[in-house]
């Protein structure tokens, strides 16, 4: 044979034979791989399969929510998630079991199985979530009104309050004081603040305003004011107006004459609200369910005078869905005055924030 010739084909096989053996060593490789990612049995690990991904556990947050059964459609919309993604993880949650499929085609409901083995643990986790959320803004409440002078206001802002942080970003919460207080209720609050932040496990970043500061902002911090979560006091946006410059209340008219324009705003602002609730009502009384969740909630630490409204609220709450509507339309003495502790202007601060509806 031609020299050159069986040169050429050694030199062929040699390759082929190089090819060949990294070729093994990659699916090799591969092989590993695939092997660190196998599923778990699901008898052994079946929390993986209810919990696995980030549309099981939105989708279970809001059914662990409701008694009722809810629509797909509602579904996606309460976990801002796409429809077919929804119906994709439905798809796997009712082979597991956690969850129930009642009827066909468009007026198929879904409900949590609240028989399912793992079905208490699962409430309980995400009923010790909204726990937390509650706890928190209950203790910054608290650290507000403790501080000596109180504050005008105070609310979260940022993307706390749009529902759009993460777990790197600090809540940020917003004091509207006196130019004369400000060094004293940054004092007052740093203690306070610093023990909710190790209790709860998160960085709070405070920002101390005046009204002048508020007169100042952009057009685009402007709108941001119409968004935040109240904590205390006045929203921050009905204390911005084009009248008087002098900011801080020096002169007792004009201070006079701002505080009732900032209540009548402040009533305007919350008859509104009831009325939104009271249409969002009638288009779905599970609504009802929440409000009567947060009052057993706040009767639980309230005060003996807030435990009074608290209780009259209960009561209010066991009426139809329509007297519950009518009661915050009503203009008379008793639903004005309880409608500045409504607990469904809670409920409506907490969609802001994004947390619920």
């Amino acid at each position: 044979m031609d020299k050159c010739l069986v040169t050429r084909l050694l030199s062929v096989k040699w390759i082929i034979s190089q090819k060949a053996s990294r070729s093994g060593r990659h699916l090799s490789a591969s092989a590993m791989t695939r092997r660190a990612q196998t599923t778990l049995s699901s008898l052994q690990a079946p929390v993986d399969e209810l919990l696995g991904t980030a549309s099981h556990v939105r989708i279970l947050r809001v059914l662990t929510e409701f008694e009722h059964p809810i629509p797909p459609v509602e579904l996606a919309r309460e976990t801002r998630l796409d429809l077919s993604g929804v119906l994709r993880a439905l798809k796997r949650l009712a082979e597991s079991g956690i969850v129930r499929t009642i009827g066909v085609g468009g007026g198929r409901v879904i409900q949590f199985n609240t028989t399912h083995y793992f079905a208490p643990v699962v409430q309980q986790l995400f009923d010790a979530e909204r726990k937390r959320c509650q706890e928190l803004f209950d203790a910054l409440q608290q650290a507000v009104h403790s501080v000596v002078p109180t504050p005008r206001a105070a609310w979260i802002e940022g993307p706390h309050a749009i529902g759009q942080d993460t777990v790197r970003d600090a809540l940020r919460v917003a004091v509207l004081v006196n130019v004369r207080d400000r060094q004293t209720t940054a004092e007052g609050l740093a203690e306070r603040l610093r023990a909710i932040e190790r209790t709860f496990g998160l960085t709070v970043d405070v920002v101390l305003r005046t009204v002048a500061d508020l007169r100042t902002l952009t057009p685009e911090q402007l709108e941001a004011l119409h968004h935040v979560r109240l904590i205390y006091g006045v929203p921050p946006i009905h204390l911005v107006d084009d009248g008087d410059s002098r900011a801080d209340g020096d002169g007792n008219d004009r201070a006079e004459q701002r505080e009732a324009r900032t209540h009548s705003q402040l009533d305007l602002e919350i008859r509104r609200s009831a009325e939104r609730i009271a249409r969002e009502i009638e288009r779905d009384p599970r609504v009802i369910e929440r409000a009567k969740r947060w009052v057993a909630h706040r009767l639980e630490q309230a005060s003996e005078s807030e435990r009074h409204e608290l209780r009259e609220w209960a009561h209010i709450l066991t009426m139809p869905p329509h007297r519950i509507g009518a009661f915050l339309r009503d203009p008379g003495e008793r639903a004005t005055r309880l409608r500045q502790t409504s607990p469904f202007i809670t409920d409506r601060d907490a969609a802001v924030s994004g947390q619920r509806k």
